[in-house]
């Protein structure tokens, strides 16, 4: 099915044309049982036509051209074996499509290029067939998204060529689109293990990947084990100082190990690069709240409410209020939870603790 739906179109240019047995087995010395269904792009033979040739004159490079399109197209075509057998017969049918694509290249016609490139593909399943593929794969992606089916089916066949790196970097790169960084940074190591080039760009991907799965793998391990987290987090400060996410990580990390003074420094630290985060500013509510300076957390958690009218925020602010004794502004903001979220679990455990007052 590999191309199929991506190009199911492209079969409505190909006009077939049902050729006798006979004719086959004189035209590409192959004997068989049955008339066979000749491809021609219907733009070739019209104007073959329209040039006053007749039916009978069509040059063999047509159907040459044709039986490329079609497997290139669809490799579960009815005839793709019989094709691949004929073409096979033809002297010089490789070069003369080698050519065609070439000039389908040098038009910007990259779609068609590919096409008869993967038709050659069935016939000379070479690395340097494939690398071209993919490159060509790789231009018509960018441009739309929905080849990528078509560019992976490709490349999952190109990895049953012994020794060949070129397959798992191109399905790391879209793994790496994708939002898979694991996956990529996988694929990757056995494209350098199999013996990929490593250039400037290479070793810069494989840099930024390992950076990003060590993130990902932080942020991952958080809660569950906030000391392994952070070993993984801190280290990328150096590169990216910038990012505020990261600081706001870290300092959760720091929370849940209870080491609230150095979160407040991380969070403070992520306020300076964007003021804008309102999680960070829940975060410093938290830990001031965990300092037991109920004053400063109700001041936070006031701006992160304000921003967000999160019930959480609200429930985290009625307990600082609680805490500081101040009693009325806990129970208006109660009932600021109640028309938020009467069923939430919190706010009715903090409507019993005023009920029990």
């Amino acid at each position: 099915m590999e191309g199929k739906v991506y190009f199911s179109q492209r079969l409505e240019e190909v006009l077939f044309l049902d050729i006798k047995k006979e004719s086959l087995r004189d035209l590409f010395k192959i004997y068989l049982n049955d008339d066979v269904y000749m491809p021609i792009k219907s733009t070739k033979i019209i104007n073959s036509i329209k040039g006053g040739n007749k039916m009978d004159d069509i040059p063999l490079s047509f159907f040459i051209e044709g039986m490329f399109y079609v497997i290139g197209i669809d490799d579960s075509f009815r005839y793709k074996d019989i094709y691949i057998e004929m073409l096979s017969n033809i002297p010089n049918s490789i070069s003369f499509i080698k050519a065609a694509i070439f000039n389908e290249v040098k038009n910007e016609k990259y779609e068609d290029a590919y096409i008869f490139l993967k038709g050659l593909s069935y016939l000379e399943a070479t690395a340097e067939n494939y690398e071209r593929l993919f490159s060509l794969a790789e231009n018509i992606r960018v441009k739309d998204k929905t080849f990528k089916e078509e560019e992976l089916s490709i490349i999952q066949r190109a990895k049953i060529i012994e020794d060949f790196s070129a397959p798992f970097l191109y399905e790391a790169i879209i793994k790496r689109e994708e939002g898979d960084f694991e996956t990529a940074m996988y694929l990757l190591n056995t494209y350098i293990s199999k013996g990929g080039e490593q250039t400037p760009v290479i070793t810069e991907f494989h840099h930024s990947l390992k950076n990003i799965v060590a993130y990902e793998r932080g942020k991952g391990l958080l809660y569950e084990d906030p000391d392994s987290a952070l070993k993984l987090l801190i280290p990328l400060l150096e590169e990216y100082g910038n990012d505020a996410t990261l600081y706001y990580n870290i300092a959760v990390g720091y929370r849940i190990l209870e080491n609230y003074e150095k979160a407040i420094y991380y969070l403070n630290e992520a306020l300076t690069i964007d003021d804008a985060l309102v999680e960070v500013v829940n975060e410093l509510g938290i830990n001031y709240a965990s300092l037991g300076d109920f004053e400063t957390a109700i001041r936070y958690l006031r701006k992160a409410f304000e921003a967000t009218k999160s019930i959480e925020i609200c429930t985290n602010l009625i307990m600082c209020y609680i805490n500081s004794g101040d009693i009325a502004q806990a129970k208006n903001h109660l009932e600021i939870a109640k028309k938020l979220n009467s069923n939430d679990e919190v706010v009715k455990e903090l409507e019993q603790v005023f009920n029990n007052m």
